[in-house]
């Protein structure tokens, strides 16, 4: 609706309420929630401080009624009501005390200028009974690679993380104030997720089975030196409780994962609750005070995770507390009053994202933000003294070009940088003519679709989006030469849209679907949705109308053959005990029987393990997909006749991430991906965990 004094008027009333009480008057999870909240809720009046007189709630709730005409009429109003207040007349109550009237000194000069000059200061100023934080960051390891997991020792003087050692990724610790860092584990076999005892004596890992699907195993090993020791069976990291008796774990028993609490020297019996199987558990973290858990959870569809906290006990069911698209770790604060996690939200270029550090309260209020910028901090942990240890991860990709007809190393040393740039650059798709290639670039701050010449003369942007509600990503360039099919979500919902390649002719086209490709005339768009639970692949044709069921047998990535008499495609194979394979499979016609060509564990996948999405060569003979291999990502080939799986490319060493899809030239001569170079350090951070709101209570009551 239009807009005039009336709406300034109301945002003057969301910074007060905010500067008065440090979060935010209408507040959801989501855009949508926020949404809803604006139009149909109230603010909570009760969380006010104490202090505050009669007549700023008075002039709150004048400022922030829904409907315009009941508002003040003009915001000279706001003023002369605050001086007012200030001076005790006019019937409002006594005086303000002393630090509120500070605030509303400072509110009186703002008024005076405009509401939203007033808005544009206080979002940025300190909350009121909050000291500004001095945050030190202390960088302690330099390895080429990534350095992941990090864990900080009760006593506050030792981490322990992962890092490569050879061909394996071991645990290795590093004390705080200086030294090498020094290798504990050196068998061959992955090592994970290290936690230490309460004594910082000992540390317990996880290595995974070298049997896809299977359960792993959770050891224990002196810090110095010793024998490691088997402790138990396990789906995934544990964490040992601060009394150092139990651990929990996760595990498949009875046909269905378990929260697991086993005694650590094996001597007692174990605690188990059920969890739901259709999804997937891992981070399991005691409380400070030992009586909860909490853990993270993704959905099957992996895209939706949170994290949860359940009693000790193990009854009740569990609690949400922070949930988020993509999240990657967590700690409890020292005090229990809340956690830090590691979250995505707001990146808007998703394979992989940008991942920020966030806090918010055990109850699941006053969710903030505390780390920014254009690094990645994962995989928190923070000490008993507010001390915290992260991942910081940086990444770099462009757009490459690699010739597939050599060994997987003259393939990479072939390759050619089609891109040159800083930032993020992702899942590429080649014109019919391979004279240009479509991809998703985080260039100017959100993510949109550029084109680069691939004879590197140039880019130019596609799309303009700006909204961070909004993504875009996954193009998919048409074989008949003009139009782009891409994914847009908004508000949680994927749809696809249809664009020209000099940006002309946007439109949206299939309201709900993910997984587009093309048949090969160009003609059909062939996608994934979800109906009823099951994976469904679905057909539009481009001139619009009605979608076409193809098949519903839990099919997704429809890859169509280039004669159009039948399609490849995966089939997820979620196990109930939460790990996901692929199947590669063959239909000759497209809604007839299939046959398995291959089949592919989850954990090879990369970014997300449920995202695997083979490419067709246009002559029909390979199917392409990124694939992990230790700590590296390298492109497969899988013959069409059945043939077995091959590498195509060998980046040896380096930490590299290449994900969702890449694209194949017209002449099926080369591959275009979007290579990510990735090193991660471990630091420490200082004074960035401040106080959550139930410690800021805490100090009022302390006041009062």
């Amino acid at each position: 609706k239009p807009l005039d004094k009336r709406t300034d008027i109301w945002a003057f009333g969301c910074v007060l309420y905010r500067m008065l009480t440090g979060r935010p008057a209408f507040r959801g999870d989501t855009l949508s929630d926020t949404l809803v909240a604006i139009l149909e809720r109230e603010p909570d009046w009760t969380v006010l401080p104490r202090e505050t007189p009669p007549g700023v709630r008075r002039l709150l709730q004048h400022c922030l009624e829904k409907d315009p005409r009941r508002r003040l009429r003009d915001i000279g109003d706001a003023r002369r009501w605050m001086e007012d207040v200030a001076q005790g007349e006019a019937g409002h109550g006594v005086p303000a005390s002393p630090s509120l009237w500070r605030g509303l000194a400072w509110l009186l000069g703002g008024v005076a200028l405009s509401a939203a000059g007033v808005a544009g200061w206080l979002f940025w100023a300190p909350e009121a009974d909050a000291p500004a934080r001095n945050v030190q960051v202390q960088r302690l390891t330099d390895f080429i690679g990534m350095e992941e997991s990090p864990a900080l020792s009760p006593d506050g003087k030792t981490v322990a993380f992962v890092a490569r050692a050879g061909r394996r990724r071991q645990i290795w610790i590093r004390r705080v104030d200086g030294g090498a860092p020094t290798p504990v584990t050196r068998d061959e076999a992955d090592h994970e997720q290290p936690r230490w005892t309460p004594d910082s004596s000992f540390l317990i890992y996880y290595v995974p089975s070298a049997t896809p699907g299977e359960h792993g195993t959770i050891w224990e090993v002196p810090m110095l030196a010793g024998e490691p020791r088997r402790v138990a069976s396990a789906l995934g990291g544990g964490d040992i409780s601060h009394d150092g008796r139990r651990i929990a774990l996760f595990r498949f028993e009875d046909k269905q994962i378990v929260l697991v609490l086993v005694t650590r020297d094996g001597s007692g019996p174990d605690q188990v609750r059920p969890v739901p199987s259709n999804s997937s558990y891992e981070y399991p973290r005691w409380s400070p005070d030992d009586r909860s858990i909490a853990f993270q959870q993704a959905n099957s569809a992996g895209f939706d995770k949170r994290v949860l906290v359940v009693g000790t006990a193990l009854g009740g069911d569990p609690r949400e507390i922070a949930r988020g698209d993509d999240l990657r770790g967590f700690s409890w604060l020292p005090s229990g009053s809340g956690v830090v996690y590691s979250s995505s939200s707001g990146s808007t270029v998703p394979y992989p994202p940008m991942f920020n550090l966030r806090a918010v309260d055990r109850d699941g209020t006053d969710d903030r933000q505390l780390t920014f910028g254009d690094v990645s901090y994962v995989e928190p942990d923070v000490h008993s003294s507010g001390m915290l240890t992260a991942s910081r991860v940086r990444m770099q990709s462009d757009i490459w070009r690699f010739p597939v007809h050599g060994s997987p190393a003259e393939n990479t040393r072939g390759g050619l940088r089609i891109t040159h740039q800083t930032g993020q650059a992702q899942t590429p798709s080649v014109s019919q003519d391979d004279s240009e290639v479509v991809y998703l670039s985080d260039s100017g701050g959100h993510g949109n679709l550029w084109i680069a010449r691939t004879d590197r003369s140039g880019v130019r942007q596609i799309t303009f989006e700006r909204n961070p509600a909004i993504s875009v990503g996954v193009p998919v360039w048409s074989p008949a030469g003009n139009q782009i099919v891409f994914i847009l979500t908004r508000l949680g919902v994927t749809s696809l849209s249809l664009i020209n390649r000099d940006g002309s002719g946007l439109r949206p086209f299939v309201p709900v679907g993910l997984g587009a490709n093309w048949s090969a005339d160009g003609r059909w768009v062939y996608y994934t949705r979800s109906i009823d639970d099951a994976l469904c692949i679905e057909k539009m044709a481009i001139e619009g109308g009605a979608a076409i069921a193809v098949r519903c047998d839990n099919a997704r990535a429809p890859a169509p053959m280039a004669d159009g008499s039948g399609m490849y495609f995966v089939n997820p194979l979620t196990k109930t005990n939460g790990i996901v394979d692929h199947e590669i499979r063959r239909a000759r016609a497209e809604n007839g029987p299939s046959d398995v060509l291959d089949r592919v564990a989850g954990s090879r996948v990369p970014v997300n393990r449920r995202l695997l999405v083979p490419v067709l060569s246009p002559d029909g003979k390979w199917l392409t997909m990124p694939l992990t291999d230790g700590t590296t990502s390298n492109i497969w080939a899988l013959p069409t006749d059945g043939g077995r799986m091959r590498p195509l490319t060998d980046f040896g060493d380096r930490s590299v991430v290449i994900a969702r899809r890449v694209s194949w030239s017209p002449d099926s001569k080369y591959l275009y991906a979007a290579v990510a170079d990735t090193d991660a350090d471990i630091v420490l951070l200082y004074g960035l965990t401040g106080p959550g709101s139930a410690s800021r209570q805490a100090s009022r009551d302390a006041g009062r």
